[in-house]
């Protein structure tokens, strides 16, 4: 099912029509004494979400997640409040052409994100990925011409969490918008979490972390990712697109902090 978004009413108040993401399906005899003994707990409150379906946040949590207004963020980095470019972006030479995220890093939406990379909730990728197949078409990120192309996490991540978040945000959005999706990047190293580390660490951190396909020369991408912080692994990620030769990378992501830090459009010390 795809959800076509016009700018007459806010995306907050859609949420119930995407992808299906609070159906709820009549359960045969055997489930539904299962489910009535030990009912599906939202992951964002723990209360028990009725029926099946939701994604795993029960209605109440998907409407409070806090949805960032695209017109008042930085075209480039989608920070909050820094229309139409924020300092960095401004004065700076970015590799990407536009940015939009969906949700403000906090509250709800940092409980989202949290419970789909470290609690093991993948059944939460299929509804984030719908909201954020919207946003791109609400900001323009559509494109005929292109496709999609996931930030990969490293290898012993994945390996401990059993998927790629990243990458199954991006198949969503793939699906929602019928585009293709395409495994341009890789990981060539590991690299301690960006997480623990600060910011000027994050850029060192990342720095040299990724390898890009040939195949990325001349192609229109959009790069997808969970969420974004000072911006080091994105913006690694899409210089090394632009490196190998794409034509014009944009950035989707589901989170967004409001980061007053700089964005390590240019890096002054290598690893």
């Amino acid at each position: 099912m795809h959800v076509r978004l016009t700018e007459a009413r806010p995306l907050s108040s859609r949420i119930p029509a995407v992808a299906g993401a609070f159906a709820t399906v009549s359960l045969l005899p055997g489930r539904a004494i299962l489910h009535f003994l030990f009912p599906s707990c939202c992951a964002s409150c723990g209360a028990a979400r009725r029926g099946v379906g939701g994604g795993g946040f029960c209605r109440a949590c998907w409407e409070a997640l806090p949805f960032l207004d695209g017109d008042d963020a930085c075209q480039a980095c989608a920070l909050p409040s820094a229309a139409p470019l924020c300092r960095s972006c401004g004065s700076g030479a970015s590799p990407v052409t536009r940015a939009a995220a969906v949700v403000r890093y906090e509250g709800v939406a940092r409980k989202l994100v949290h419970a789909l990379k470290f609690r093991g909730h993948d059944i939460l990728a299929a509804p984030a990925g719908a909201l954020m197949a919207a946003t791109a078409r609400a900001r323009g990120l559509d494109r005929d011409d292109g496709a999609i192309v996931p930030v990969p996490s490293t290898t012993r991540r994945n390996r401990d969490r059993g998927y790629d978040p990243g990458g199954l945000l991006a198949e969503e959005v793939a699906r929602q918008l019928g585009r293709p999706l395409r495994a341009l990047l890789s990981r060539v190293r590991e690299a301690p979490p960006q997480s623990a580390l600060p910011a000027t660490e994050r850029r060192r951190n990342v720095h040299g972390a990724f390898r890009s396909s040939p195949s990325a020369r001349g192609a229109h991408l959009l790069l997808v990712d969970d969420v974004m912080t000072t911006g080091a692994t994105a913006f690694e990620a899409a210089r090394t697109l632009r490196a190998s030769g794409a034509a014009r990378v944009d950035l989707l992501v589901l989170a967004r902090t409001p980061e007053t830090e700089a964005l390590p459009h240019a890096l002054t010390e290598t690893t």
